[in-house]
């Protein structure tokens, strides 16, 4: 689904130096998407005979066309609920790539979208019917997937439809990230009693020893966006075999909240934080972006300038590091937190920053508003 997006497989524009001094430590990964096969940290094309191109400067490349699906899966109703928390603004492209090609695929009679509120609320209408599967398209990290107001009343109502209907998350960050979203997965084999059957009626059993999640907690398969993943749930809905998957539980009340909030850790904390966890493209990305303004539309400058092909997946580490919080605005509007910028531009080589400093002057003239942040702005002593 992600064309041309392997983690480590492109190199920068920018100095090859930037990244020599951090390297990624990521965890062991996931065997999902096949039997026994160990979880992949890139996403090759899919090579499908039906892919919707991607637009220019769109890293998103979907197709779904497989016989044995089409044929099950003719005459479902999708529901696609696109999470629009503070973290999901840029996943907005992979909304319209994703609903495309699911209502082009012959797969279902009809998909329609609904929107999850940070709030917990989800706007849109519901539908009913035996034929209703839902799809909620998260990267599980907004506030209405952890405890609090939020947390309570979405939880309540995922739990509602996974107690009646086939439910599964895709979730479009890489698998690397999934442990240490909201809604972290375990690997196994899923299966159903039958068609249509309700995700609290499917049975689970774990690769390796899995902790105890409790009766009452519900399965939810968590999907990458590509056709292999979709095309195991729809032969689950269909009741026609066995099939890995990666699957989260949803408890019936959230626990009592216990991560660390990065309001109380300083600015250089932060940085080091994601430093020990954050792929080696990410973080020489959030060194860059310091040099503009924290939005959407600057970003994205900023990452083609540092990148040949911007990984989406870079940008949604940083946006979800903690470093960043969402303020009032248009859809994709943050700021660096207390002197988060400063400790990160001082992560770049002067060459390079005077070079991203210069595309996002040069952009300036074009979209008639200040990019360039405060920050980079200083002159240097």
């Amino acid at each position: 689904m992600y064309s041309s997006c392997r983690e480590g497989g492109k190199r920068p524009r920018s100095s090859q130096s930037e990244g020599a001094a951090h390297a990624a430590r990521p965890g062991r990964g996931t065997p999902l998407g096949g039997r026994g096969r160990e979880a992949r940290t890139d996403f090759p094309p899919w090579s499908g005979p039906r892919p919707l191109h991607r637009p220019q400067g769109d890293d998103v490349t979907i197709g779904t066309d497989t016989d044995a699906a089409l044929n099950s899966a003719s005459g479902y109703r999708l529901r696609l609920v696109f999470d629009a928390g503070p973290t999901m603004p840029m996943w907005r492209p992979l909304l319209r790539k994703l609903r495309q090609s699911l209502a082009q695929s012959g797969h279902f009679q009809n998909v329609t979208v609904s929107v999850l509120m940070a709030d917990g609320t989800v706007r849109g209408r519901e539908g009913a019917g035996d034929r209703l599967v839902t799809l909620v398209l998260s990267d599980c990290s907004g506030p209405q997937w952890y405890p609090g107001p939020a947390g309570e009343r979405w939880y309540g109502t995922l739990r509602a439809w996974a107690r009646v209907r086939p439910v599964a998350v895709v979730q479009p960050l890489p698998e690397r990230m999934w442990q240490r979203t909201a809604l972290p997965v375990m690997p196994g084999l899923i299966h159903a009693p039958a068609a249509t059957a309700a995700n609290s009626e499917l049975s689970f059993t774990a690769y390796d020893n899995a902790p105890d999640m409790g009766a009452d907690s519900i399965p939810v398969p968590v999907l990458e966006p590509a056709s292999p993943w979709l095309d195991n749930w729809l032969a689950l809905i269909d009741g026609r075999a066995e099939v890995p998957a990666a699957v989260a539980f949803v408890p019936p009340a959230l626990p009592a909240e216990g991560a660390t909030s990065p309001t109380t850790l300083t600015a250089e904390e932060l940085v080091l934080r994601f430093r020990a966890t954050a792929s080696p493209e990410a973080f020489r990305l959030a060194g860059h972006l310091a040099a503009g303004v924290p939005q959407l539309p600057a970003m994205h400058i900023v990452h083609s300038s540092v990148e040949t092909t911007p990984c989406p997946s870079h940008l949604a580490e940083v946006i979800l590091s903690g470093m960043l919080r969402a303020v009032p605005g248009s859809p994709g509007s943050y700021a660096f937190r207390k002197g988060v910028a400063s400790v990160l531009l001082r992560t770049v080589p002067r060459s390079s920053l005077a070079r991203t400093v210069a595309r996002l002057r040069e952009a300036e003239s074009s979209t008639r508003r200040a990019l360039v942040s405060e920050e980079a702005s200083r002159p240097t002593g």
